[in-house]
């Protein structure tokens, strides 16, 4: 009995250290940084060029006034063009991914891009509520060959939101951005528990084939999207948790033996 009780208190030690390790894991992060995620450059049918990609918050804190430059370069190396914009959602909480697309407009240098290079500033921001939540989704290719994501979106927060826009990023097979839409509520503004549909279409017929999977998310001028997980540490404290039963069943069948 005394044998058990030890171990008994070793294993509980153990699992309240691990829990203590998982918990306070992403202190080691910055308070908060912007890291460039995949992206894509293309030439439309009308002889625009587009760099198409996705940025991420892996720090601690949100991150706003997030600026991406593209410097474009032709085949000897010499810029042809430079052009900066703002990914889709204004403010990054920690976690989150937004897409971003640049456009050359002016087709005598699009014509020109060999390659691009990408930077990435920010600033810390203060994050905003998450209430607006993505009740229902769909995808369909209509006869022009234009796709077309369909939804809900509600405002669970007490207050008005104001000019809700959903945001779909589009990938191809091996996870890379191949596009990005962003479209408005219908209204735009929703009031306390108010719930609208939204439609985002991709018209860019050449992109279509490409895409393999989309991700969803929304924002407003008041309030982020609620995360389909609440918590990053499932993971984590999943594979503690199975650790820790894995020992103990362990444990009991050597005990058994002696």
């Amino acid at each position: 009995m005394k044998k058990k009780a030890t171990l008994g208190i070793v294993l509980t030690l153990l699992l309240m250290s691990m829990l203590t390790f998982a918990l306070n894991i992403q202190s080691v992060k910055a308070a908060a940084q912007i890291n460039l995620l995949t992206h894509s450059g293309w030439l439309d049918s009308t002889g625009y060029y587009h760099v198409v990609g996705e940025v991420e918050n892996v720090g601690n804190d949100a991150a706003g006034l997030v600026e991406i430059t593209v410097t474009f370069y032709n085949s000897s190396d010499v810029v042809v063009a430079t052009s900066s914009t703002y990914p889709a959602l204004d403010i990054l909480l920690a976690g989150r991914k937004s897409p971003f697309e640049v456009l050359i407009v002016d087709t005598a240098q699009a014509a020109k891009v060999h390659h691009y290079s990408l930077s990435v500033t920010f600033s810390v921001a203060t994050p905003i509520p998450e209430n607006l939540q993505i009740l229902s989704q769909s995808s369909y290719t209509d006869g022009l060959g234009y796709m077309h994501i369909v939804g809900q979106i509600k405002n669970t927060a007490a207050a008005i939101a104001t000019y809700v826009k959903a945001i779909v990023t589009f990938y191809n097979s091996t996870g890379n951005v191949v596009a990005a839409i962003l479209t408005f509520s219908n209204p735009e503004h929703l009031n306390a528990g108010q719930t609208a549909p939204f439609e985002a279409i991709l018209v860019y017929t050449n992109r279509v084939p490409l895409v393999a999977s989309y991700a969803l998310t929304a924002e407003s001028q008041q309030y982020a999207i609620v995360p389909e997980f609440p918590s990053i540490m499932v993971l984590p404290l999943f594979m503690i948790l199975s650790l820790f039963a894995f020992t103990v069943s362990k444990r009991m069948r050597r005990s058994k033996l002696d």
